[in-house]
């Protein structure tokens, strides 16, 4: 496959000067603003069904494996999505098919008018993730989705999203050590801060496995449940995936893998998934669980035959994805430490069917980046390491402390990421492996070299 090489610096759209010049990063804690935000808006959030995703890794594929099914079943679905990887488009979707920029800057437009009033009242001009989560639910909104897969932004309790009163379903998938400035330095307290999705009378479906994560989302199930155990709401269900469901792997590969699953309720036997690494079982099952409790939705749509045949046809980016046959090239956006130890584990897999492999590797300066490094030292022959393009990137040079394991004469800094994939490509021979992995916004734009953005509609 030939490789389409492309410049680094890419110009920007007319949406994203206008938003990032208008609207501040960062984070706001709360939910005074957004609130204030859609209720200038006319609430369009309010009567959205909506099934709301938290967690640290693994949110983000079982939101595209939900919606994807959803959608094979008939339903008009809608999905919001966080980081893009190309463009802002790629965070909402109806149907599968991403926003239009003639869309985008026309909600905009409106976000800017709401937002002024919203400043006078609130005293606080909307973040430019709030004013994207609102332009979210507007569009939803218009659109009349039958069905909403809403993923959080980083936390829960103060996210943005959280402004749903009662979801149909909500899911925390795995919770582990990630923006520790914004959400907390222990587990426990991160934790708290992704059980903060949970409603009384919804039902909740986790993935947590971590013995002080999922005590804290499960006392704060009963917390919250128990407060409203003098309403007329019927009692939530609470199903920890790990207790409930058994699953085996049967074949395992780049082009994804074969499942064999069993959950309370059904026996799938072998189901395809085609997203590689087995840590997307426990991912698999929740999309299960979700499909069995979501029948209030109509059980005549939610098939067993519309959950496979829309998971077998998922498409899902930048997810240990395989986009160059020799050299193997694969693109992952593993972005904090648990998740570069997942990846290791699959590394560890299949280091024996290469020579050599050739690691690419940034990551923006708010994660944990040295032990994240260290979940893959050791593990491959030479490193590139490069600058994502953010102004989150710090000092990206960092990195490179937690390769102690290999050579250092091995170890080198290559800034332009599209450099530092070519010189990897050039170093590596057709039976070694080429590995990009770290932030989201490095992956998604080496990803630039073999697809446009078309390929970013699922």
């Amino acid at each position: 496959m030939t490789i389409n090489w492309v410049d680094q610096g890419q110009p920007r759209t007319a949406f994203e000067d206008a938003l990032e010049n208008n609207y501040s990063g960062g984070i706001k804690p709360g939910l005074k603003v957004i609130t204030e935000l859609l209720r200038q808006l006319g609430d369009p959030h309010l009567g959205l069904p909506v099934i709301h995703i938290a967690g640290t890794n693994g949110k983000g594929s079982v939101s595209a494996m939900l919606e994807r099914c959803l959608r094979e079943a008939g339903f008009r679905t809608g999905m919001y999505t966080s980081p893009h990887m190309i463009s802002y488009n790629e965070r909402f979707r109806v149907n599968g098919e991403m926003i239009s920029d003639e869309t985008l800057l026309a909600l905009l437009e409106e976000i800017d008018r709401a937002s002024v009033k919203t400043e006078e009242v609130a005293g606080k001009r909307p973040t430019i993730f709030e004013a994207l989560t609102a332009m979210a639910f507007l569009w939803f909104s218009r659109e009349k989705v039958e069905a909403l897969v809403l993923e959080t932004g980083m936390g829960g309790r103060f996210d943005a999203t959280n402004v749903i009163p009662s979801p149909l379903l909500t899911i925390i998938t795995s919770v582990s050590m990630d923006h520790e400035a914004f959400l907390g330095d222990t587990l426990a307290k991160i934790a708290g801060e992704k059980a903060g999705i949970i409603k009384a009378g919804v039902p909740l479906i986790t993935a947590s496995e971590n013995p002080e994560a999922f005590d804290v989302i499960r006392r704060e199930f009963d917390a919250v449940q128990s407060g409203a155990a003098s309403s007329a709401l019927p009692p939530a269900l609470f199903v920890r995936v790990g207790e409930v469901c058994t699953w085996e792997t049967a074949s395992l590969g780049l082009s994804g893998q074969t499942v064999d699953l069993k959950t309370p309720t059904r026996s799938y036997g072998s189901i395809h998934l085609p997203m590689p690494g087995q840590y997307q079982c426990a991912n698999l099952a929740c999309v299960a669980l979700a499909w069995e409790l979501l029948s209030v939705l109509g059980p005549e749509r939610l098939t067993e035959e519309a959950l496979r045949k829309g998971l077998s046809s998922l498409r899902w980016p930048c997810r240990l994805e395989q986009v160059q046959e020799k050299p193997a090239v694969v693109l992952d956006g593993s972005h904090n430490p648990d998740g570069l130890r997942q990846l290791a584990v699959w590394l560890s897999q299949h280091k024996p069917n290469y020579e050599q492999i050739i690691l690419v590797m940034g990551m923006v300066e708010d994660k944990d980046r040295l032990s994240a490094a260290r979940q893959l030292d050791g593990l491959v022959s030479r490193v590139i390491i490069t600058k994502p393009l953010t102004a989150r990137a710090g000092n990206w040079q960092e990195l490179a402390k937690g390769f102690q394991g290999i050579s250092q004469d091995k170890v080198e800094f290559i800034e332009d990421c599209h450099q530092a994939l070519k010189t990897a490509v050039g170093f590596a021979g057709e039976n070694d492996l080429v590995l990009c992995t770290g932030s989201f916004y490095l992956v998604g734009e080496l990803r630039k070299n073999w697809a446009d953005r078309e390929l970013f509609s699922i």
